[in-house]
Formats: structure tokens, sequence, C-alpha cells
């Protein structure tokens, strides 16, 4: 996985010392910066390792991995998966790209008046795209909705656009105008303590809507980053979207005294730009505002700069042509520089590091993302591996950090049920050495979403491995099957792999009806 930082030890080594026979570092830490360079808004390609200067807290680092990468040159084949088998990742495994686009329409904090140019615009853009760009269009109100995955079918794209449908009214972005009204029209009860404590319950009514909108936008933002983690190079998130505001103040009358309040998300904003970070996705929103309106003091503007800065991408606002602003989006990360550092001895206290990046040429401007925290890699407990499998169960989103193809088959012996195959990336595991063998225990979880409980299985699993075993699954991937019991369950099976020592898993759904016969991967 390409992403924000690697705690590279035992198992992620594995492989370089079964194959070259060299000592494994043990607790080796590879912090990763994806630069994006422009002058005079050009890409610059030709810059070389000597050109750069990582800062770690403003101590330069000396640069271990560097790498070059452009979606021009270095853009996968669509090689399609066989009849029926489905994956987690854009393409196999080893053929991925160097990045991907999600556009996220947000409805939950825009105007119902401001989406319909968005819309337009947005199937303007979708027009000019030529395939081989992988993109994926989701929906955002009050739960992210999937309206194509990752696909590089252009048409595939503009189809499930149009199929988005009309405007969607969000009630926690109307609250601000019915604040406004209500406020306006506020009677008079004849005490002032009556009539501040009417004022405060709109005004509190208010801050609710508010802190809804912060959270399920945080949320979902750290739910798209965890289906990207597992993909390679940098990602582009185009988020089309008013946003909220990152703090408000107000004067509020209690008890017939005035007070100043003050309310502000930078928790929420924080812990999604880390998650982002982690799964090195860049951040564009794109505000669909009338800009002789809305302005650039408008509500918003303050927590778009902070997503798009803590991530190394560019907000735009203040702008009619949105076209425009998602090609230049997508097109920001046409070429990357990827460069990699150890940062030595340094506390793994969950402390936080600012990163910044410098280059030996004048007059170009730089993104990247601003720091990453110093966290070391713990096993986590039983509950908290529990609700990660949860939380992946709970959404439409697949999980990606370890990689996955499956089928599902009937098993011709007994009715209800059916055969899975399942091929996983054993590099994206933690691999420890046990006696002549190396192991690993993963939980192997089914899922199925529309029958009545018990409507899932856990399993744990020992996978030991020789030498030679190892080599050729790490090149080839680790092959299992299972018997999974559907009786007369219908609709989708969702099969889950979960490292026991990480908790980083990989996730897939599968349909049980027509199992065996075409099945294709979602989005291609």
């Amino acid at each position: 996985m390409v992403g924000a930082i690697k705690w590279t030890a035992l198992f992620c080594l594995a492989a370089a010392a079964v194959a070259q026979e060299t000592p494994i570092r043990v607790n080796t830490r590879l912090v990763e910066v994806d630069v994006v360079v422009h002058s005079k808004g050009a890409h610059v390609a030709d810059l070389t390792q000597d050109d750069f200067t990582v800062l770690d807290n403003g101590k330069p680092q000396k640069i271990a991995a560097f790498n070059v990468v452009s979606s021009r040159t270095n853009a996968a084949k669509s090689i399609p998966l066989p009849p029926g088998v489905v994956s987690n990742r854009l393409t196999p495994r080893g053929q991925e790209p160097a990045g991907a686009t999600i556009v996220l329409f947000d409805t939950l904090n825009t105007a119902a008046g401001d989406q319909g140019h968005a819309h337009e615009q947005l199937l303007k853009y979708l027009a000019t795209l030529e395939r081989g760009n992988y993109f994926a269009l989701y929906t955002l109100n009050k739960t992210l909705r999937v309206i194509q995955d990752f696909t590089e079918d252009p048409d595939r794209l503009i189809q499930a656009a149009r199929r988005r449908g009309g405007i969607e009214s969000s009630v926690d972005q109307t609250a601000n105008d019915l604040a406004t009204d209500l406020l306006a029209s506020a009677p008079d009860l004849g005490d002032d303590i009556a009539n501040a404590m009417y004022v405060n319950s709109i005004k509190e009514m208010k801050d609710v809507a508010e802190q809804n909108r912060a959270v399920i936008t945080a949320a979902t933002l750290e739910l798209v980053a965890r289906h990207l983690q597992g993909m390679p190079g940098r990602k582009t998130l185009v988020w089309i979207s008013s946003s909220f505001p990152a703090q408000t103040t107000d004067i509020r009358s209690r008890n017939g005294k005035q007070l100043i309040e003050h309310k502000e998300f930078g928790r929420e904003i924080g812990k999604a730009v880390r998650a982002l970070n982690d799964a090195n996705v860049a951040v564009y929103p794109i505000d669909p505002r009338d800009p002789y309106n809305a302005g650039l003091l408008a509500e918003g503007i303050d927590s778009m700069n902070l997503f798009a800065g803590g991530t190394g991408g560019r907000a735009f606002y203040g702008i009619t042509d949105l076209a425009a602003a998602i090609k230049t989006a997508v097109q920001d990360s046409e070429v990357t520089y990827l460069l990699g550092f150890y940062p030595g001895n340094i506390n793994l206290d969950g402390s936080y590091h600012s990163l910044s990046v410098k280059v030996a040429r004048k007059s170009v401007d730089l993104r990247h993302r601003k720091g990453y925290f110093a966290t070391d890699l713990k096993q986590p407990t039983e509950k908290q591996r529990q609700e990660t499998l949860n939380e992946i169960f709970a959404t439409p989103l697949e999980a990606t950090g370890i990689g996955m193809i499956a089928r599902l088959e009937p098993y011709a012996r007994q009715a209800g049920v059916f055969q899975v195959t399942v091929t996983f990336n054993l590099q994206e595991l933690h691999l420890e050495r046990e006696k002549n063998n190396w192991v690993a225990l993963i939980q192997f979880a089914t899922y199925f979403p529309a029958a009545a409980k018990p409507n899932g299985t856990e399993e744990s699993i020992k996978i030991t491995l020789t030498e030679q075993r190892l080599r050729e699954t790490l090149a080839n991937g680790y092959t299992m099957q299972k018997m999974v019991i559907a009786g007369n369950r219908k609709g989708d099976l969702r099969l889950a792999i979960q490292d026991r020592a990480t908790g980083v898993a990989g996730s897939v759904k599968l349909q049980l009806a027509g199992a065996g016969q075409s099945n294709p991967k979602n989005g291609q």
C-alpha cells in the first residue's frame, strides 16, 4: 500500500528477506510524502531526487525512496476479471493504476438551489472524460450512496450521473434559513428572559443541525479514505459541496446576562484529515454556490481550506465554471513525486509531526500533505477488531486494506450451500516466524445484509507456510476455499478477511442469485 506512513516491521519485509536472504529490520518506519509541483500552471516533470528536501518537524531527512509517477505513462491496462469473479481493487493485483478519482456530490451541505447547476457542470465535465481514467461517483445526504463505483467507462459514469435524479433537500442544511425566518418573526413574550429563551431555542436547533452536518461529513470522508486505503498512488477526492462552518461565534443571553458562545469542529476535521492522509487522498472541495451571492467569506470556506490544505489538495470557490475546476483537480496529480524517508529514533507516542518539502528550483508551487502522526503499530483489542468488521459490513463501500478476488459457486451436492474461492494479497498481512515456517492469523467473516439474525459467521484461521510456499504466495496470492451455508437467504453475501494482528481488512460483495454465472466486478 502506498500510504501516508508505513511502520515497516517483520511482516512487511518478510518477502524481501525470503527472496534475498537478507537481515530483517524490525520497527523501521518509512514515511511517504506525495508531492505535485507546478510552475506557471503547468506540471513540472523533470525533477530528480537531489532537487528535493524533506523536513520532519523542521529537521532535514535523508530521502530513502524516490519515484516519479505519471498517469499518462503509468496508466494500468484494463484486464477484465473472469466471469463470476469480483474484486475489491480496481484491477487484478499488480495491475492497479497509479491513482484514481472519486467525485462526492454532497447534498447534505449544499442548498437545493445550487445543486442543479452543479449537476449540469458535472455532466459537462464527464462528457470530456476519456476512457482509461478510473472514476467513481458517490452522493452524500444523511448517508453515503454509491451511484457508480470505479469504472474507466465514461458512458457508464454519465448514465449513472443522470440516473442520480433531481434535487435532494437536506433538513440540516435548510435549518439555517428556517432559523433566520423564525428569528425574524419572533414574538414578544412580554419578558426579556422568556424572549431570550425563545431565541436561544431556535439557535440551538441550528447548532444541532450544524453539528449533524459536521459529524456526518467527517465520518463519510473517513469512510471514503478507508475504501481507498489499499489502492496505490495519490488518490483524488473531488468534493462538490458548500461544506460546513469550521467554527462559529454567537452572542446569547443566559439568565439575563450576555455571553459569547464559540463552537468549532476542529476535532472532526482533524480526524478526517488524518484518515485521508493515511490513505494518501488529496481533497479538492468545489463550492457550487453563486459567487455573487455567497462571497469569499461564505460559511464553509474555512473548512474547505482546512481539508484541502491538510491533505495537499486545493479548494475552489467564488467560481461559476465548476467543470473547469473538476478538470483542474483531476489533472493536478498527472505527475506526482513519491518521497520516502526513515525518521530514525522517534517516540511512537501518537504525536503530530509537521512535514514540509522544498525544491531547488525557483517559481514553483508545491502541494503535499502537511504532517503525520507517529503512532506505533499495536495489535487491536478484540473489541476494536470486532468494531472494524461491523463498520465494514454496515457501509456500502468495500474495505481495500487487503486486496482480494473471490468467486461464489453453488455446491452441487446440497441446496443452499455455496463454495467461495478467495485469493488475497499475502504481502498485506502480518507474518511472523514460527520455527521453520511463516505464520499469519486471519479472521474470515461472512454477512448476509438482507437476512434476519443470525446473519453472519466468523472463523479464526491460522495460515502456516514454508519458505518455498511463501515465495509462491507472495508472487501469486494465497488462495483458500470455504463452504458457506446460505439456506434460503437471498440478496448479497458480504465477505471480509481481517488480519488479527493489525486489524487491517479487505472485503467483497458476492451475489447469491446467479452465483456461478456471469457476475462482473462492480464498476467494470
